[in-house]
C-alpha cells in the first residue's frame, strides 16, 4: 500500500487505501483532543508513503496524526474545498467564502455527484452536526448551492439531558403517537431532523429544472441510529444510503492531481 485516504471529523477518523474505498476503517477519538490509541497501534503496521487528508476536527488532532505518518517517513497531503472542481465531473463552489466550506461537505458532495451523476442532490451527513447541502445538475455540470448545519442527533440529546434533567432523558422509540417521554423525545429529534431535510427538497426542487431531485444519506448517525434509517425510508422514497462519500471525493480529488 503507498496512498491512504483519510477523512478526520469531530468523533472519528475514517481512512481506506486509494484503491479500496468500499471496506475503510473507522475509529473513535480517544477524546475530543486525542486520536484513537488504537489507530495509533495500527498505524505502525500500515506500509504506506502518502496520506491524502482532509479534516474538520481541532488542530491538535491533525497536528498529531501528521505526526504519526512523520514517523514512519510519509507524508500528509491536506486537501481542502476549492471554488471548482475540474475532471470526470465539473462541480462549481458557490459558498461565498469557498475556503470556509467544511472540506468533507466539499469531498462528500463530489463523491455523491461520482456516484449518483445526472440527479440533482440533496446531500445529508449526519454526524456530530448535521448538514444538509443541495447540489443542482445543471446540463453538463454541477453546482454546490449551499446547505443547513443543524445539531446532530446526539448532540440533540445531550442538549436535552443539560438543559432539562428532570426529563431524565433516554433513548426510545419513533412512533406515530409517542405516549412516553422516551418515545416523545426520540420522535421529536427524528423528525426534526427528516424535516430539515423534506425543506431541501421542495427548495432544490423549484431550482432544478434539468433533472431529478435525489437525497443522498451519509455519515455514522445513519448507521448508529435504526430509528433514522427507518424514517429516512419511510420518508424520504427518493433517498440512497452511502457511507463513504468523503472518501470517494478525496480519491477523485487525488487521481485528479497525479
Amino acid at each position: 500500500m503507498t496512498n491512504i485516504l483519510v477523512d478526520i471529523g469531530n468523533s472519528a477518523l475514517k481512512w481506506s487505501s486509494l484503491g479500496n474505498m468500499e471496506k475503510p476503517r473507522a475509529y473513535l477519538h480517544d477524546s475530543k483532543s486525542q486520536l484513537s490509541s488504537v489507530l495509533v497501534s495500527d498505524l505502525v503496521k500500515l506500509s504506506f508513503e502518502e496520506a491524502w487528508a482532509c479534516s474538520v476536527a481541532q488542530k491538535s488532532l491533525t497536528t498529531q496524526f501528521e505526526e504519526l505518518v512523520g514517523r514512519k517517513g510519509g507524508k500528509v497531503h491536506w486537501l481542502r474545498a476549492g471554488d471548482r472542481f475540474e475532471g470526470p465531473l465539473t462541480m462549481i463552489n458557490e459558498y461565498d467564502s469557498p475556503s470556509r466550506l467544511g472540506a468533507d461537505r466539499w469531498f462528500a458532495a463530489l463523491g455523491a455527484a461520482s456516484q449518483y451523476y445526472g440527479n440533482s442532490i440533496v446531500l445529508v451527513q449526519f454526524g456530530t452536526a448535521t448538514t444538509v447541502d443541495e447540489i443542482n445538475f445543471e446540463r453538463d455540470r454541477y453546482v454546490f448551492l449551499g446547505g443547513r448545519i443543524a445539531p446532530g442527533i446526539d448532540v440533540m440529546f445531550k442538549s436535552l439531558k443539560e438543559r432539562i434533567p428532570a426529563l431524565n432523558v433516554s433513548s426510545g422509540d419513533l412512533v406515530d403517537f409517542p405516549r412516553n417521554t422516551e418515545d416523545a423525545v426520540t420522535t421529536g429529534i427524528i423528525e426534526c431532523q427528516i424535516g430539515l431535510i423534506k425543506n431541501a427538497v421542495e427548495k432544490l426542487k423549484k431550482k432544478s429544472d434539468h433533472a431529478p431531485v435525489i437525497v443522498v444519506l451519509t455519515g455514522g448517525g445513519i448507521e448508529s441510529y435504526e430509528a433514522l434509517h427507518r424514517c429516512a425510508v419511510d420518508h424520504l422514497p427518493r433517498a440512497h444510503i452511502n457511507t463513504n462519500l468523503v472518501l470517494k471525493g478525496l480519491a477523485l480529488e487525488v487521481q485528479n492531481k497525479r
